[in-house]
């Protein structure tokens, strides 16, 4: 046997196809990479032919009057691109499902408003708060362009209507445990208990949206309490802090509805012949998850409590012990004024944030009576609002959503003398003041404008039976003002502290 007969038997040569260099696998690999080529043409060409897409929209069906308007895109988008073709329409409501160009007479008015945004997702706040039973027409024309070039394609459009602000209290006033109940002012008979505590709960704050209640919960075990947060839509609760040797309670979200402050005691029980800490505004940051909780400010000494927002967020105030004086905070420029108070009380902030309502003591006659002063926080003026040789006793003010109006709770010392506080209409612009609710028999407490300005929520008192003797078994009652109509309405009994749900 030869010695090529033992050589390794080898793999046969591809044949070449005559005239060409290529072999048959070559011409395989060359077809796959033609098909991968065209599914990848075919992909762009379909891609162009789709363009950006909106993927989420809100609010729809459904909307409050502090709702904003969410925008989801596909990609980031050139943003001048997109407000040049974006439309808030007010329209009638059969004509929100209407196709085509819309008749004149559909519409009802523009909705002016400020947009922002987060990447590829937009925001509009409205100018003005929605109107309940308004409709709403959200209307995105063709030709908005992405950061890569890519159009919007299709016409967007979608809608919503407003509903009626509801009113959270707690209840009941005259038994425990103490929970959040909602009603609906035009009927009374929806109340329904949105809270089951066990413990009960201290105090609560409505959301900007009104989605969501934050509330404190006492823990009857430790003497502690908790900052909880309720999705009013789902039901879902969620704990926002640990107070393991603490009180934390009143939470006030900031108008973004992004951070919630709240007022914090410390016990102090692991340290010996150390009393609990004076009160400390904190903070909760929402936008991290798990929501984050810190102090308001990194100094310390500086305490408080009775925190509230100006409506863009940017300033806050506090009523300080130490300082003896409202602490009025700006934000953008971490700058602190002191108003001086010996008061106690925050007063009212103006929803622009430059201007502070304040009660003020005297003492006349031996008597203690209060009266209001106005501070300007750009001139750092104080003017009074009603002076102390008025008869007089002023003590709390609710500045009206547009901030040129405000209510004042008034007990005159006169022959108008009335046992409990009766509410007065104070104009800014011509300084009179106007009874709203005058009733002899009740005192009234705590009360607020709902977001559109046309109505008061109202904590009342009956002091006094018909026949004016004093009401010994008189309970708290919520009630609403009308301020067109000049009418009132009891909304529920046996309940206190009440909060509007936009």
């Amino acid at each position: 046997m030869s010695h090529d007969a033992h050589q390794p038997a080898a793999f046969p040569a591809q044949a070449s196809a005559p005239g060409t260099p290529y072999t048959a696998f070559d011409r395989l690999v060359l077809l796959v990479i033609g098909l991968l080529l065209g599914a990848l043409l075919l992909t762009v060409l379909l891609g162009d032919r789709v363009g950006v897409t909106l993927e989420r929209a809100a609010p729809l069906g459904t909307a409050r009057s502090t709702s904003r308007i969410i925008m989801q895109f596909s990609e980031t988008m050139n943003r001048d691109t997109v407000a040049e073709r974006l439309r808030v329409l007010q329209v009638k409501p059969e004509a929100a499902s209407a196709g085509g160009e819309l008749p004149p007479e559909a519409i009802i008015g523009s909705l002016a408003g400020t947009i922002t945004w987060s990447g590829a997702t937009l925001a509009f706040y409205p100018a003005e708060v929605l109107q309940p039973g308004a409709t709403y027409l959200v209307t995105l024309m063709p030709g908005a362009t992405s950061d890569t070039g890519r159009e919007v394609l299709a016409e967007y459009r979608f809608s919503f209507s407003v509903s009626r602000p509801r009113v959270a209290f707690l209840a009941p006033a005259s038994g425990v445990p103490l929970n959040i109940w909602l009603a609906d002012p035009a009927d009374p008979a929806s109340a329904r208990q949105v809270t089951f505590s066990p413990s009960g709960i201290f105090d609560f704050g409505v959301s900007p949206d009104g989605s969501q209640i934050a509330f404190s919960e006492r823990n009857s075990s430790t003497g502690t309490s908790d900052i909880k947060l309720l999705n009013l839509e789902t039901g879902g609760l969620q704990q926002l802090t640990n107070c393991l040797d603490a009180d934390c309670t009143t939470p006030v979200w900031r108008p973004d509805g992004q951070v919630i402050a709240y007022e914090r005691v410390d016990f102090n029980s692991g340290l010996e012949n150390i009393a609990a800490s004076p009160t400390r505004i904190w903070l909760i940051d929402l936008s991290t998850t798990p929501a984050t909780t810190r102090p308001l400010f990194s100094d310390s000494q500086i305490l408080g409590y009775g925190l509230q927002w100006s409506r863009d967020g940017r300033r806050a105030t506090l009523f300080d012990v130490a300082s003896q004086g409202i602490l009025l905070h700006d934000f953008t420029t971490d700058s602190t004024a002191v108003i001086p108070s010996r008061y106690g009380s925050t007063g009212a902030l103006s929803p622009d944030g430059t201007l502070v309502v304040f009660p003020e003591v005297t003492l006349t006659s031996g008597e203690a009576r209060s009266y209001l002063q106005l501070a300007n926080t750009e001139t750092q003026e104080i003017v009074p609002l009603s002076y102390p040789d008025e008869a007089v006793d002023d003590d709390a003010a609710a500045w009206s959503p547009d901030g040129t109006k405000l209510v004042i709770s008034r007990r005159y010392t006169d022959e108008r003398f009335t046992r409990g506080r009766q509410l007065y209409l104070f104009d800014l612009a011509d300084k009179t003041v106007e009874p709203l609710v005058v009733d002899p028999l009740y005192a009234n407490g705590i009360f607020s404008f709902d977001p559109t300005g046309t109505q008061l929520v109202i904590q009342r008192f009956p002091e006094l039976t018909a026949s004016g003797e004093l009401n010994n078994a008189g309970r708290p009652e919520i009630w609403t003002f009308d301020l067109a109509a000049r009418a009132l309405s009891q909304v529920a009994v046996d309940s206190f502290y009440p909060r509007w749900v936009p």
